[in-house]
Order: structure tokens, then sequence, then C-alpha cells
């Protein structure tokens, strides 16, 4: 077309584009504030020309231009800045996660202060240093008694707060769970509308918008890995690309029964095969009602699907065979322990759509997908082996921090069980002058240190061939004084020698109590204790006869540690594990920061930009405005002038 009402036609278009881009604009000045939002575009294109002159078309100097048109509305986003900040997110999220229950160990541990556990061994050590100069004195032999006691007391409190803190980690990662399959529900659906709404030929940017924010929610929770699909979909599954995955927890999902293509957490085609977490709730040995290991066998293992305890449908029950792989000393040995450990620590098992848990072979290949082929059936629960179930190992993320500190917890615990036992072992090997706690007897007192669980059930009280079972089951959660001592501390043998009717040789004889307090600075293997261990395995090499007391003592053991030292390297590596979270954190912030304002800088909406660009198209607005009514001055003329 041309002449006038070609003019016309181009100034039209010009009005029509630059609306478009004040609308546009209007919208990213709206949304400045909203989260995840990414600054729009319009692209501007020059529509199609007249054509060049040919036959039919003699006339004119060539193509004629026809205006604008808006090609489309883009958002502006930097895919490889969407990577770097996700990978960031799950780093950072991982050592925040971290540091906050690390920091909460150390809370327990109360370290260094006038009323941890540090302060309590030497004001016990001092206590039998002082007994052993004034052995006749009861107000000496009462001192021990209480100080011993609140020793044993504070190892049971500082087990109990660490095993409290162990459950509230567990239902953190429970609760995180439930997120986490919310979040990729919601993904899964933006997915699909994006798609359809691509399909049509149209941006569906506040979509991708809302997609990119939930990502982001998801790469902080675990590391994700993202494959893009036709139509702007995605396909997301988990990442093994953190270098600060534990040797092992790659992350990696099963693989689909074909043995090569892993199963997705998001995709485009089929979304109702993609995967989802369900939440290990109790694991407990057959015959038990504790969870705790308890050797090989089998254990009811009760998880929740997709971390739902809101309602008992959800509950699963599953019988899991826990055995150890291969003999000890090979390097593919797994101990029973172990897995029980894993199983303990991670609590997040891959599961289907439905949140059924996804049965695997040896290689990580899923065998069925089907519920009724799965971990589904509640009323007779299902029996497979630990190898059959897919455990989730997060590589990165607040799940992989929470599982990590269930692990440290687990460390720590044990180290305190070491401890505990170690000091029960070795007083009680110098209170009754041998190895063999089953020939104590309840009336000699030879048991300083009991089990108090053992106690309650009368083990102490003429059950002689249990007694050497209940030593070597002391932890730092049982550790008690007898009761008979703290009813009457005169009952602490002190004295070298007894006669037969059990009073002390020496009246002031303090050697017995001068033994253990030379425990003070003995070299003891503490680290090599194992829940196995009696006393006699333990103190077999260094228990030995002392000339000058004339009653055997604890000699220092090649590559032991004191009692003392033992426990300050504990609190230590606690310290050091807190400040590198912490250090981590700050770091990591720090990197995550400067990765989102180089997005943000992209992507993120500029006021005085904005503001510039509309009064640019405001401009542009009215000129075009301005031609209009020209051209229609124009018409007028050609219109009405002729008459005149």
């Amino acid at each position: 077309m041309s002449g006038l009402f070609g003019t016309f036609n181009i100034s039209t278009r010009g009005l029509f584009a630059q609306q478009k881009a004040i609308d546009t604009t209007s919208h990213n000045i709206a949304n400045a504030n909203t989260e995840g939002y990414s600054r729009q575009r319009a692209t501007f294109q020059t529509s199609r020309p007249f054509p060049m002159p040919s036959l039919n078309n003699a006339v004119g100097p060539g193509q004629m231009g026809t205006g604008v048109d808006v090609a489309s509305i883009d958002r502006i986003r930097n895919s490889f800045l969407d990577y770097q900040v996700r990978v960031e997110m799950g780093i950072n999220g991982q050592f925040t996660g971290r540091d906050k229950f690390l920091s909460e160990i150390e809370n327990i541990m109360n370290e260094p202060t006038d009323t941890g556990i540090s302060s309590l061994i030497g004001k016990f050590f001092d206590s039998w240093n002082t007994l052993a100069t004034s052995a006749s004195k009861s107000n000496a032999k009462s001192i021990v008694a209480q100080q011993s006691l609140a020793l044993a007391n504070e190892l049971n409190h500082s087990y109990t707060e660490l095993e409290s803190l162990k459950k509230n980690t567990q239902t953190v990662i429970k609760d995180t769970v439930f997120d986490i399959n919310s979040i990729i529900t919601q993904v899964n659906q933006i997915n699909q509308q994006i798609a359809q709404v691509k399909v049509a030929g149209n941006n569906p940017n506040d979509l991708m918008d809302r997609r990119d924010l939930l990502l982001d929610q998801l790469s902080s929770k675990f590391g994700i890995k993202i494959d893009k699909r036709a139509f702007d979909a995605y396909d997301v599954t988990t990442s093994n690309e953190s270098k600060y995955a534990d040797a092992g927890d790659n992350g990696m999902p099963p693989m689909a029964a074909d043995g090569k293509t892993p199963l997705n957490l998001v995709q485009a085609i089929k979304p109702e095969d993609t995967c989802r977490f369900s939440y290990i709730d109790s694991i407990v040995k057959d015959g038990s009602s504790e969870e705790k290991f308890d050797g090989a066998g089998s254990y009811t293992v009760t998880y929740y699907k997709n971390g739902d305890k809101t309602t008992d449908a959800n509950k699963v029950t599953v019988k899991v065979n826990i055995a150890d792989t291969g003999t000890k000393g090979d390097p593919n040995y797994v101990s029973a322990e172990d897995k029980f450990k894993q199983l303990s620590e991670c609590r997040v098992l891959w599961a289907n759509n439905n949140g059924v848990a996804l049965k695997v072979d040896g290689n990580g290949k899923v065998t069925s997908t089907k519920d009724g082929d799965n971990l589904a059936k509640s009323d007779t629960p299902l029996e497979v082996d630990f190898e059959n179930l897919a455990l989730f190992k997060a590589p990165s993320g607040e799940l992989k921090g929470y599982m990590s500190v269930q692990k440290d917890i687990d460390t720590y615990e044990g180290q305190l069980n070491k401890f505990a036992k170690a000091l029960a072992l070795s007083v009680n090997a110098i209170m009754s002058q041998g190895l063999d706690p089953s020939k104590d007897s309840d009336t000699d007192i030879n048991n300083f240190f009991v089990n108090a669980d053992a106690a309650k059930k009368g083990v102490y009280t003429g059950d002689v061939a249990g007694i050497t079972a209940a030593e070597k089951e002391i932890t730092a959660a049982n550790i008690t004084v007898n009761g008979a001592i703290l009813k009457n501390p005169m009952l602490i043998k002190s004295a070298a020698q007894y006669d037969a009717s059990g009073n002390p040789i020496g009246e002031s004889d303090g050697t017995r109590a001068l033994a253990v307090e030379m425990l003070r600075d003995s070299l003891m293997k503490i680290q090599d204790i194992s829940s196995e261990s009696t006393r006699k395995d333990f103190l077999k090499d260094s228990f030995k006869t002392d000339s000058k007391l004339n009653i055997s003592v604890i000699t220092n053991a090649t590559g032991g540690m004191t009692l003392d030292s033992y426990f300050k390297d504990t609190v230590n590596r606690l310290g050091i594990q807190e400040q590198e979270a912490r250090r981590m954190v700050t770091n990591q912030a720090k990197m995550l920061a400067g990765f989102q304002e180089s997005r943000d800088s992209i992507s993120g909406v500029s006021l005085d930009e904005e503001m510039a660009n509309l009064v640019q198209f405001q401009h542009c607005y009215q000129a075009n405005a301005k031609i209009i009514s020209t051209v229609d001055q124009l018409l007028d003329v050609v219109v009405n002038g002729l008459r005149r």
C-alpha cells in the first residue's frame, strides 16, 4: 500500500509497537521488587515490506517499508550465571545446615567452661588425690563419690542432649523432604504449562521466572542438574558435581530398567514417571523397641511416602536384612554396623511419583516402578536386603549438611561412649584388682562405675554371670556410680590390702586411690575400644603389678592417650569443624552474593533504566501520533480541498 493511507498504516503500527513497549516497561516497574522476576524487553523488527518492482509492479524505486512490529517480549536471562548461582546455593545450603547444628553441639559440649566435662574430669582426679592422702576421713570418700557421680551425670546429660539434637535433625530432614517434593510437583506442573504456551508460539516469561525461582530454591536443598528440552521444557535430576560430597555420596539417581537412563525428578515427557523422595521414620531391630544397632539381622524400617506424616495412610513398613558384606580385611568389606549407620544418617529414599520407595538391584538399577512391585505393602511388610534400598545421598545442599551432621553426632556419641567405657573399665580394674568382672560381687563393691540400665534389672544384686556383659555395655548414656557406694561412701576401697572381713590393712592407706589418681597421666588405647571390648580386652597388656605400691596399676600403652587428652581432642575436633563450617558459610555468602549481583545486573530491574526507556517510548509514541495527525490534515486537503 502506498500513499497517505500507507503512511497512516505505518504510523499506526508504530503507535501500537510503542504501546506494547510501554506496557512491558510498566510490567518491569511493577515487578521491580518481585523475587525471581527477570526484566523483559520488547524486541522490534521491521514489518514485511512491499515487494521489489516486477512485471506486475513496475512503478517505484524498490521495496517500501511498512513500519514496525513487536517480534517478541523476551526476558533477559543468563543461563551460565543461573548455573553458577545454583551450584553455590547448594554448597552454601550444605555448610549453613552444618553450621547451624554444629554450633548446637558446641553448646551441648559446653567447653571450655568451669562446668564442662573437662573441668569435672580434673575435679574427679583431684578428689581421688585427696582420698589418697586422707583415706581415713569419711568426707574424702564422700567427695570422691559425689564428684564421680557429677562426672557420670554430665556424660549422661551430654549424650542425651546429642540424641535429642539428632532427633531434631531428623525432623528437619523430614520437613525438608516434604518441601522438596512440593517444589518438584510445582516445577513439573509449570514445566508442562511452559511447553504448552511455547507450542502455541508465545513466550511464557512469567512462568519461566516462577520455574527458575523454584529451581533456585531446590538447588539450595540439594545439588541439581538441568537438561533443556524442546519448547523450553526442562528435565531435572540430581547432580554429582559437588567437590564437598563424601566418597560414594554422588547423589545420582537410580537407573531405569534399561540400566542407561537415570530417573528424573522433573521431565517434559511422561511427567507421571518422575521420582520423589520418602522419609525413613524409624529403624528397629526385630524384637526391640529402640532404634539402635543390635547386630546383623532383620530390621523393621518404617517410612512415610513423600515425607508426609499427616496421615497413617502414608506409613509403609519394610523388613530390611542388614548383614556384613565380604570379610574383615577385604578392601570391599562393609560391616552391618556401617550399613545401619548409612540408613540412620541418610533417612531419605528414592521413590516413585506416588512416594513408594524404589526397589533396585546391586547396581542401582530399578527392577520395577510399579507400586505393587515396590516397597509399598504395609499389611505384610516386604522383605528386602539393604542393597535393594535406593538411598538418596545428597551431593550438596541443606540435606547434605543435615545428613553429615547426623554422622558427626554419631561420631561424638561414639567418642563419649569410648571415654565413659575407658573410665569405667580402668577404675573398676583398680578397685577390684582384677580383669575379670564376673568374679566381682556386689558385697565387695568392686564395681565402682556400673551400667545404670543393668542395675535397674538387678544385675548387680546377685547376677554374677551378667556383670561382665553389663560392664561391656557401659556407655556415656548409662554410666553411673554404684548405688551402694552412693548410699555409703565408706565402702570405697582405697587401701592396698583388705582382710577376710573386708577391713583395710592400714586405716590411712590410700594406695588404691593413688592408683586411680595416677590414671590422670596414664596412656590408654581409648581410641581402640569398641562395643564388644571387655575389661580384659582393653587392659590385658597394661594392667601390671607395681612393685612400689604392691598393687596392680594401669601402665602406659604405646600409642595411647590420657582420658583428659582424649576428651580434649574430641572438643578440639568439634571446634575445628565448626570453624570450618562457619568459614565456609562466610566465604560462600560472599561468593554467592557476587554471582547473584552479576545475575541481577543482567536480569534485575533498574528503575532508572526503565524510566529512561519510558521517556524514549513516550516520545516515539507522541511522534507516531503526530504523523497520524499530519496525515489526517493531508487527507482533509485531498478530500475536502478539491471542492474549493
